[in-house]
């Protein structure tokens, strides 16, 4: 989407709110598997909306009602090769999701929280809209890198998946 056009853009999600939560979730969802994954780059379209601005508020709650479908939990795994062209450059990337689990967002959010802290692995956690990230191994400096392998809690709709 166009910058220049963003204002447009978040005025019509606002003149429709259930249309800005559905858009909201998915976005949700992409970045809850790979926090690079921001719609619009390096910030996200939730981080334009203001829960103390009124206009914002219905597309806000909508994107909770969303949010209040089942959740899934994933097992993401990345490997970073070098280009083939290029060995001091990363290559495309290999990726692995794989759903372990689904049900409701505070059971997934304690399963991964308790089994993270048996193994000493540090976890996330979005306070205000419940996502649990736990991150095995973060993706390293040097080329090629395994990926992060992480675990990571969020909402899909009735248990499906959100790719």
């Amino acid at each position: 989407m166009s910058m220049g056009a963003m204002d447009a853009h978040l005025e019509r999600m606002r003149r429709h709110p259930d249309i800005a939560g559905r858009v909201l979730r998915l976005e949700y969802t992409s970045v809850s598997l790979n926090p690079k994954a921001k719609l619009l780059g390096r910030r996200s379209l939730l981080e334009q909306f203001d829960p103390g601005r009124a206009a914002d508020r219905p597309g806000l709650a909508a994107f909770e009602e969303e949010l209040a479908c089942p959740w899934a939990l994933y097992h993401v795994r990345r490997i970073l090769p070098v280009a083939k062209a290029d060995p001091t450059r990363r290559g495309r990337a290999m990726r692995s999701v794989e759903r372990v689990d689904v049900g409701r967002a505070s059971a997934l959010g304690r399963r991964l929280r308790s089994v993270s802290e048996r193994h000493g692995v540090p976890v996330e956690v979005d306070e205000r809209y419940g996502r649990v990230r736990a991150w095995v191994q973060r993706r390293g400096p040097a080329l090629p890198t395994l990926g992060s392998g992480r675990y990571s809690g969020v909402g899909s709709r009735a248990g499906t998946g959100p790719l």
